[in-house]
């Protein structure tokens, strides 16, 4: 995806590439119709409104990685669910810090899927974890690579 194309024409691309309606894509997401027309007509729809797990299978439908939703490739090496909160229990570590704490700063509740890193995935959205991944230093990418 070029700087100019954005995720909601993304999206559109990919939808009427493979032939399918914006009823087909809800019915095998699991979503309404009206939500696919929201993630093409506005581009922060799918980064706000949809967990990680969910941008999973909106891919799966669309026959991509979840990566090129975003039009972006990397090539740095995945992070997955455990590493990230490998990482995320580092940096309280490191910055002497509570859990809560960190999610005050990140601005994000965490500690209800920690303890079972898969989870974390359905409990976070793409803008959230731009924001986690801000705090640890870390490209928010390579999370969703390994998706």
């Amino acid at each position: 995806m070029s700087a100019t194309t954005s995720t909601a024409s993304q999206f559109r691309k990919l939808r009427e590439r493979i032939g399918l309606s914006h009823e087909q894509v809800a019915q095998q997401v699991g979503i309404s119709t009206p939500s696919v027309w929201d993630i093409e007509g506005h581009e922060d729809e799918l980064s706000d409104c949809y967990s990680l797990l969910e941008l999973q299978k909106i891919a799966q439908t669309l026959g991509v990685r979840p990566i090129e939703l975003f039009g972006s490739e990397i090539s740095n090496d995945p992070v997955s669910a455990y590493e990230l909160v490998r990482l995320i229990h580092e940096q309280c570590r490191l910055r002497g810090i509570t859990l809560v704490e960190f999610e005050d700063i990140v601005g994000w509740r965490l500690s209800t899927d920690i303890d079972t890193p898969e989870r974390l995935f359905g409990g976070i959205t793409t803008e959230g974890l731009r924001w986690l991944c801000a705090e640890l230093d870390l490209d928010w990418r390579r999370v969703i690579s390994s998706l």
